[in-house]
């Protein structure tokens, strides 16, 4: 399928059908646009010692965000936001336009981060296409919000990507309650080949034989129902905290390591999580904690929590006498936790516990 063909067919579901793309939507759009410009220039200290990675020291990245909405209807307004990334390394990139090719491992140019269309009344709304899954009160470390995909080619500028998704939220006076189904997986996209950022070595021992984990070709999961993603999620906001419940279901966020039809593989076992967060806020400081715990199926992994406590501290009266306008301390400690081991299993190689960060 070409390129033109996956955005005819991506616009067809999350547009309605009976509704022409119209000179005042596409103004709408226009108006509403919204754009964000960065640029980075950066030198590596010390020329690279390997011989098959990009040899120059000094590299750019340049990205800009644009955003834009519009109505669909007296009910339904599309959301779009694309992400246009360039970035001088060798292997960033191999085309201009990366619609929603699930198994490429390139940056495209031009890439869609969100494309939804939301249907919203008074007490619920549905959003169906291509959104962010975040979650979650970690400023620097977020231990629980794993179902979501990222552009970390340059891993000191990580932009997160949408996935496919249907939410349903409901209102619960200030709260909201929803429901998210996650069908389709895609691949993060990462450092590979010659590009400088990838590193040597692996976190993980070597495989049995010989060989590193980090050239094990991994590729998204297929498209069936046991490979859906379920999530719950219950936000609730208070006078002076707020809080979140959440449980999910389906493909772990956690690949381990494991020996199958003759091939060493990443795979991702079926597993069970639940967890919380809570924050406080008093006067123009705020402290919170995130919290989880993963249960995987027949013990293919191990099964262990992992949480984040933090807090923000803000000061903007004395900085204003040297000239700033607010000092920012954010501190957080991160910890994971193993409840019960990997199953003992000759076809189980590693567990997830060196990946999870």
């Amino acid at each position: 399928m070409s390129k033109l063909q996956y955005l005819v067919a991506v616009f067809a579901v999350v547009l309605p059908t009976s509704q022409a793309v119209s000179e005042g939507l596409v103004a709408e759009l226009q108006d509403n646009g919204q754009h964000e410009l960065q640029g980075f220039l950066y030198n590596f200290n010390k020329d690279t010692k390997e011989t098959d990675v990009d040899d120059s020291r000094l590299q750019s990245l340049i990205t800009i965000e644009t955003s834009t909405s519009a109505a669909l209807g007296e009910y339904t307004y599309l959301e779009a936001e694309f992400l246009t990334y360039l970035h001088s390394m060798e292997d960033s990139h191999d085309a201009l336009f990366h619609p929603f090719e699930r198994d490429n491992l390139y940056a495209g140019i031009i890439t869609p981060k969100i494309l939804k269309a939301t249907y919203e009344q008074d007490e619920y709304d549905v959003a169906y296409g291509l959104d962010i899954v975040d979650f979650g009160y970690g400023e620097l470390h977020n231990s629980v919000s794993n179902f979501g995909r990222a552009n970390s080619v340059n891993p000191l500028h990580t932009k997160e990507l949408g996935i496919p998704l249907v939410r349903y939220q409901k209102y619960v006076e200030d709260d909201i309650l929803s429901y998210t189904i996650m069908p389709i997986d895609m691949n993060s996209i990462a450092p590979i080949k010659s590009n400088r950022w990838k590193g040597t070595g692996s976190v993980y021992p070597k495989l049995p034989n010989g060989t590193s984990v980090s050239d094990i070709n991994t590729g998204p999961r297929s498209i069936s129902v046991r490979d859906v993603r379920h999530l719950i999620l219950y936000e609730a906001v208070r006078s002076g905290f707020d809080y979140y419940l959440f449980g999910a279901a389906g493909p772990s966020t956690f690949s381990i390591v494991r020996f199958q039809n003759s091939t060493y593989e990443k795979h991702q076992p079926s597993s069970l999580q639940a967890g919380a967060g809570i924050d406080y806020v008093f006067g123009a400081h705020k402290v919170y904690t995130d919290v989880m715990y993963q249960h995987t199926k027949n013990d293919k992994d191990q099964n262990f929590f992992r949480g984040t406590v933090g807090g923000i501290f803000k000061n903007s009266d004395w900085p204003k006498t040297i000239g700033l306008n607010e000092i920012r301390i954010t501190a957080e400690y991160a910890r994971d936790v193993q409840v019960s081991d990997q199953a003992d299993n000759p076809n189980l190689i590693f567990s997830s516990r060196p990946s999870r960060s």
